[in-house]
């Protein structure tokens, strides 16, 4: 995990456009997906919600939490499923792995995480085709659109590093 005070603010800042959770519509999500690549999602309750909407993430990455609790139910999502560990905290070489896995796969995939999921945005950033879309939910926030772009992978591999550096979060 992040070891100082600057790498906590640093995870918890939105990486893109935060839409508000009494501001997300199915209009407003179409509108802003309009011309993505390929469209991604991090977190149970964006997939879901994305899902509800009408909209088939070609890789949803879920590990049936909301908020570190046991959801009471599944996401209706039929995808090719890949299985992947990553302990809370940490982004793994495993997890890294299935993702580069799934992105070469024909979608829709769901990637299900025996774990924590959250911090899988970030390699998604990194590896995702440029012009695509990430989505992942900011706590008691709202959701989070990222458009890939070389200056966001850029960042994302930046802050990757650093916290590799801090805390030795990539684990096996």
């Amino acid at each position: 995990m992040p070891t100082d005070i600057t790498d906590k603010y640093i995870l918890k800042r939105p990486f893109g456009t935060l839409i508000a959770d009494q501001d997300i519509t199915k209009e407003k999500i179409s509108t802003m997906l309009h011309g993505a690549k390929k469209i991604f999602t991090v977190g149970d309750a964006t997939t879901e919600r994305l899902i509800s909407f009408g909209i088939t993430p070609d890789i949803a990455v879920v590990d049936g939490l909301e908020r570190r609790s046991r959801r009471d139910h599944s996401i209706n999502y039929h995808a090719k499923e890949m299985l992947c560990t990553n302990p809370a905290g940490t982004i793994s070489k495993e997890a890294v792995h299935v993702l580069e896995v799934a992105l070469e796969t024909p979608p829709p995939i769901i990637v299900k995480v025996k774990g924590e999921e959250d911090m899988l945005a970030l390699p998604l950033f990194t590896l995702a085709p440029k012009g695509s879309a990430v989505l992942y939910g900011q706590p008691l926030e709202g959701v989070v659109v990222v458009y890939i772009t070389e200056e966001k992978q850029n960042q994302a591999k930046d802050l990757m590093d650093k916290i590799c550096r801090n805390s030795k979060s990539v684990s096996n």
